[in-house]
């Protein structure tokens, strides 16, 4: 994943000095503004990051329409929503909601249209796996086995991903990577402006469990 190059921050705050009311002000911020952009190529960064701002699909915490509520959530499916999420653009985070949590995505529509139909493909075939690997078993060896499927799942996400951008942003149509970093980045700011998420704790599981997951998720087809 591409990031946006540092001289990019320089000229968001100049281009804003550019719109001061004093015309000296301006103009010296407007010129040295576009000096920045056209020494460091940063035309293509702009343009993205306009597109992102005039989306007609905006980001929404989607609370309202959580992926999964329940009075106690197993870790696998937290695990499982975050890795889609992340795969897809989005955040996953859970949320209180009087005796029950939710898992809650932030993201536009399309991408979480996309986590849902994942999430809706991949559970039910997680739990099947565990059903037929994990007979007799406790319900600790089940959660490792199915974090074991959700981290060899995750690999395999991210790997196609990486192919699709690769694939894309070498031809001459498509300008990938400017695009999604800007995108990335506007969600990542409308996080840290109206969420205020903590990090997450980290998850102790059975580790013979979770590698007999890993090995068994190459029977696990995506979409």
């Amino acid at each position: 994943m591409t990031s946006p190059p540092p001289a990019l921050a320089r000229v968001r705050k100049l281009l804003a000095l550019a719109t001061s009311p004093n015309p000296h002000e301006a103009a010296l911020a407007a010129a040295r503004a576009q000096a920045l952009i056209e020494a460091h190529r940063l035309q293509e960064w702009l343009d993205a990051e306009q597109r992102v701002h005039e989306d007609p699909d905006p980001i929404v915490d989607a609370r309202d329409e959580p992926l999964e509520v329940s009075r106690r959530l197993r870790k696998w499916k937290v695990v499982l929503a975050s890795t889609l999420a992340e795969a897809n653009d989005c955040i996953a985070y859970t949320l209180e909601q009087g005796q029950e949590r939710a898992i809650v995505l932030v993201g536009r529509l399309r991408d979480r249209a996309a986590v849902i139909e994942l999430w809706t493909w991949l559970v039910k075939r997680i739990e099947w796996l565990s059903a037929t690997h994990g007979a007799g078993r406790s319900r600790q060896w089940h959660e490792a086995f199915r974090i074991g499927v959700v981290d060899a799942v995750a690999e395999r996400l991210r790997h196609g991903s990486d192919e699709a951008r690769h694939e894309l942003s070498s031809t001459a149509l498509v300008k990938v990577e400017p695009l999604r970093a800007a995108h990335r980045e506007a969600l990542q700011r409308f996080a840290s402006e109206r969420l205020g998420l903590s990090s997450g704790r980290g998850i102790s599981v059975d580790a013979h469990a979770w590698a007999r997951g890993r090995a068994a998720a190459d029977d696990v087809e995506l979409p």
